[in-house]
């Protein structure tokens, strides 16, 4: 008669060890918001088409990010797109964002903006909300002092390592 010991001697190749972080936080990365101080005063105001294009690239870094992390999966919001529109910018609506996030399916929903306020000087912030609460649960902002691509993808980063991908310490 074999024994336990032979019987998880058998077992063990079809064991699976899932790792302690296996179960992914779903995450809606909305597209980044800019306020641009040089336009302040213009009665339509003319983004720089290099700054939207940059808006785009530090929010799919991001979401390059938390994919390549493992703790992240991001959600696709293509289906709200309508939604998107028509409630951005999301830097003045205060978490109108959170309703779009949880019916995509998300635990948090991620938004950015850059405020410009000139080719020299900008900062960039992250926010990240739970989508049950709707509270916040990550702040993050970082001086850019340029307008190149490198500049803002570093700024990114940096937020994501020391700010958005920390574990808050133990109470």
């Amino acid at each position: 008669m074999p024994s336990f010991k032979h019987f998880l001697c058998l077992l063990a190749p079809f064991l699976i060890v899932v790792p302690a972080h296996a179960t992914t936080t779903k995450a809606a990365v909305f597209p980044f918001d800019i306020h641009d101080a040089q336009q302040d005063g213009e009665i339509v105001p003319q983004l720089n088409p290099e700054d939207l294009r940059r808006l785009k690239l530090v929010a799919d870094e991001l979401k390059a990010l938390m994919l390549k992390d493992g703790k992240y999966s991001v959600v696709d919001l293509g289906p709200q797109a309508q939604e998107i529109e028509k409630a951005s910018p999301f830097q003045q609506c205060n978490g109108c964002e959170v309703p779009i996030a949880k019916e995509a399916g998300a635990d948090i929903a991620v938004t950015g903006y850059v405020d410009k306020i000139s080719d020299a000087l900008l900062s960039l912030q992250i926010i990240a909300r739970d989508t049950k609460t709707g509270e916040l649960t990550k702040t993050m902002s970082a001086a850019i002092n340029g307008n190149t691509d490198e500049l803002w993808l570093h700024g990114v980063r940096y937020l994501w390592r020391n700010r958005f991908n920390v574990e808050a310490p133990a109470k």
